[in-house]
C-alpha cells in the first residue's frame, strides 16, 4: 500500500498504525458513542495524510526524521518526549505537518492515559 516509503521512515506507519488502532480502542472501539467514533474517523484522516505524505515523498527530510524520532519515543512507551518531539514539530515544521499535528497530540495523550 505504502510501497514508495523508505524502509527507514515505514516505522512511522507500523508505530503510527498500532497507536491508532489502541486509541481507537480506548475510546470505545466499534462500539463508540457518536462523538468519539468522529474522533475516531478524524484521526484516521489525518493519520493516512501523513501517510499518504510520506509515501508520496511530500515531507522534507528533517520533518520525516522527525516523525522517525517521535515514533521511536512511542515505541519505548516515552510519551514524554513523544510529546516534546510533537511540538518542536509544531514550532518547526507547522506549514508542513500542521494537518496531523493536533491529532498525533491527542492520540500520544490518550494512549498515555490509558496505561
Amino acid at each position: 500500500m505504502f510501497s514508495c516509503v523508505p524502509a527507514q521512515k515505514r516505522t512511522v506507519i507500523e508505530t503510527l498504525t498500532r497507536l491508532f488502532n489502541e486509541t481507537s480502542e480506548a475510546l470505545g472501539g466499534s462500539h463508540a458513542v457518536r462523538a468519539k467514533r468522529r474522533e475516531i474517523d478524524d484521526n484516521s484522516k489525518k493519520i493516512g495524510a501523513l501517510f499518504a505524505k510520506l509515501n508520496n515523498g511530500d515531507i522534507s527530510e528533517t520533518a520525516a526524521e522527525k516523525h522517525v524520532q517521535l515514533c521511536q519515543a512511542l515505541d519505548r512507551c516515552d510519551f514524554p518526549t513523544a510529546l516534546k518531539i510533537q511540538g518542536d514539530l509544531t514550532t518547526n515544521y507547522w506549514d508542513e505537518c500542521s494537518f496531523w499535528l493536533a491529532t498525533l497530540k491527542r492520540m500520544i495523550r490518550v494512549r498515555q492515559n490509558a496505561r
